[in-house]
């Protein structure tokens, strides 16, 4: 597992740096930083944040990206089961991914897919109680699970370097921690490099 988290580590670091060094002097496709707040779950809302580093794999008008992300959401309303409940809880998903996308762009405006690909980090703690059985404890777990799916951002262009846009995030796989669909609005960074 080392190994394979290695390599891909390997590959990242060889493709930004190629797009480095052999870019254009005259860039038009630039590497990019974005960030949002987004709303997320299945079973429940979780409310958190996200954000994506995007680097460019060609300066052509619709082109390939190549981008790392993570995204972290919370849910502070406690679980419960038919005998028993949680109180005084936080649930906490971390979602880090690697993305690879293709972005078209028409205008003003730009049309990004991607398919991310990564883990999701499931923690949850509080106090279980049981008023039947007459207990409380404190309860903690944590769980890790593969996390990929489809991610849909449309973007409209402020200004040269400024976007605004949508983002939605579609699970290909199901978990016992319920990661779940995300879907938010966020602001992209671009720089020229």
């Amino acid at each position: 597992m080392y190994l394979a988290i290695r390599k891909t580590v390997l590959v990242i670091f060889i493709l930004l740096y190629c797009n480095f060094a052999f870019s254009q002097n005259g860039r038009k496709n630039n590497n990019s930083l974005e960030g949002g707040a987004i709303i997320a779950g299945d079973e429940t809302i979780y409310y958190g944040i996200y954000s994506k580093y995007t680097v460019p794999l060609s300066q052509h008008k619709h082109y390939f990206t190549l981008g790392m992300s993570f995204a972290a959401y919370f849910d502070f309303k406690g679980e419960s089961e038919p005998l028993a409940y949680l109180k005084n809880d936080v649930d906490m998903r971390l979602i880090p991914t690697i993305n690879l996308g293709y972005s078209l762009n028409f205008g003003k405006v730009q049309l990004n897919f991607e398919i991310p690909v990564g883990a999701s980090f499931a923690y949850t703690k509080g106090t279980l109680v049981n008023e039947r059985a007459g207990f409380e404890i404190d309860y903690s777990n944590n769980e890790a699970f593969i996390n990929y799916g489809l991610l849909f951002a449309p973007k409209y262009k402020i200004n040269d370097t400024n976007y605004i846009g949508l983002y939605g995030f579609l699970p290909l796989i199901d978990d016992k921690a319920q990661s779940g669909y995300q879907f938010g609005i966020g602001w992209t960074k671009t720089f020229a490099n």
